[in-house]
């Protein structure tokens, strides 16, 4: 699906100015503002997700326009939160969801295939330059691909259910820059909560992350960064599109390589902060319970015991995630009295997982693995916390209750200072755990297989 364009006009007979890249997205779409001197315009949708806990919410003010959504075709939808329903009320909600999209000939061809943003990310219909809105705010890891996708109410994402366009202002930019090597044990959400630690929690509200990446961080790692921009409060988090997305793209899609040369940002381009994280300076970090306003390395947690660990979520259940658990846990034991507790992120994650033999690892070690859902990470089910219980967890989100009871305590980590955690039974630096082994080859090749491997047999390193 190619995105929807306009002949390019640039609004209020503005002088052509050098552009960042939300600007050459947004700003080929639209003419004019909505109103003379306005900075608010209608834009184009390219796709719109939603999922069965949003979109039942606005189920029955729809049906009261007496409307149709513009285009069926463009309307992503997953089932994904209640996915099995835990109660009935759940059940509920998710008829009424399944209702509507059979009512409005919504394709059900994602319906309990995973979490909602992973499948977007792996579908050919998400592209760089394309305009998204999802009625979930963790939609911007779409910007993974290159694209501009934010997160809407209710109310907002029905407006574009029945017109095809969202009303937005052009954000300004905070530009951010990753140099350095990566380090082996430094993976996407110890980028995403360094991001944070530097800006501050909401430092990014009404602006865009625009990354350049300088690095060569892997895709999945990626998707982590772009995944929690909206924990910094920003609108959106896009990467500028490369030979890394290019590749990614080739081989999701196959065919011809992606032209992305008109998503550069140019050299003069105006950014609100300019922003340069070496990511061989950075230590594996940890967010403290209660919010991202308290982020320190893992090391100075004081090793504080843990109940249970969580490898999962949109923001932490990517084969590189789960790879990376079941290398450092093979041959070895959850600590005693501790649960593991594993989500892949999508249905062919968790189908790939079964084939290569990282469940088989992960099971081995004591893990407990679930379908592909949002369920301990909402605070759903599979995987809730109770009062007094201490978790760490490779999801986006620790706010009070966010997993459970309000008295649970969530430290937010990567996939390997979790994978740390479950073994030492607390949150350590995962150095401390694993330090004299070889784990050079996590971002090349996170789970090395041996040429005759079939299934679950052993891998070898």
């Amino acid at each position: 699906m190619a995105a929807c364009e306009r002949p390019f006009k640039l609004p209020r007979g503005e002088p052509v100015k050098q552009q960042t890249l939300v600007e050459k997205i947004l700003l080929r779409k639209v003419d004019e503002p909505i109103v003379k001197g306005s900075e608010y315009f209608r834009v184009p949708v390219d796709l719109v997700l939603g999922h069965d806990a949003t979109i039942a919410l606005l189920v029955e003010r729809f049906r009261k326009t007496g409307r149709h959504v513009w285009d069926p075709s463009r309307c992503f939808f997953a089932a994904d939160h209640f996915a099995p329903p835990s109660t009935p009320e759940r059940a509920d909600i998710l008829t009424r969801y399944l209702s509507f999209m059979k009512e409005e000939g919504i394709p059900q061809d994602l319906l309990y295939r995973g979490i909602s943003h992973q499948l977007m990310i792996e579908d050919k219909r998400c592209r760089p330059g394309m305009v998204i809105c999802g009625a979930d705010s963790h939609t911007v890891m779409a910007g993974g691909v290159g694209a501009f996708a934010m997160g809407l109410g209710s109310t907002d994402i029905m407006a574009v259910l029945l017109t095809g366009q969202a009303i937005l202002p052009v954000p300004p930019s905070i530009k951010i820059t990753f140099t350095g090597e990566l380090p082996p044990w430094l993976f996407g959400k110890d980028l995403a909560l360094e991001i944070i630690r530097q800006i501050g929690e909401g430092g990014a509200v009404d602006q865009v992350l625009e990354y350049h990446d300088l690095a060569n961080l892997p895709m999945d790692s990626r998707f982590t960064v772009s995944n929690m921009s909206v924990e910094a409060g920003a609108t959106a988090g896009i990467f500028v599109p490369d030979e890394t997305l290019n590749d990614y793209l080739l081989q999701r899609d196959g065919g011809e390589p992606e032209d992305t040369a008109w998503l550069r940002p140019d050299p003069g381009a105006a950014y609100a902060r300019d922003i340069t994280i070496d990511v061989g300076r950075i230590k594996p970090l940890v967010a403290l319970p209660g919010g991202m306003s308290r982020i320190i390395p893992a090391g100075e947690a004081d090793h504080q015991r843990v109940d249970q660990v969580f490898i999962g979520s949109c923001a932490g259940g990517r084969i590189e995630d789960l790879a990376v658990a079941a290398r450092v846990l093979r041959g070895k034991r959850v600590a005693p009295g501790v649960r593991l507790v594993v989500t892949p992120a999508s249905q062919a994650i968790f189908e790939e997982c079964l084939r290569n033999g990282i469940f088989a690892a992960l099971a081995e070690a004591g893990a407990m693995i679930t379908n592909s859902s949002c369920g301990a990470c909402g605070g759903i089910d599979k995987g809730l916390i109770g009062a007094g219980e201490v978790c760490v967890s490779t999801s986006n989100r620790n706010f009070r209750g966010r997993m459970g009871s309000p008295d649970g305590l969530i430290y937010l980590a990567s996939p390997f200072t979790a994978a740390a955690a479950a073994v030492a039974g607390a949150v350590v630096d995962p150095r401390e755990v694993f330090g004299d082994e070889d784990f050079g080859t996590f971002h090349e090749n996170p789970w090395p297989v041996s040429a005759n491997a079939i299934g679950g047999a052993a891998c070898s390193d």
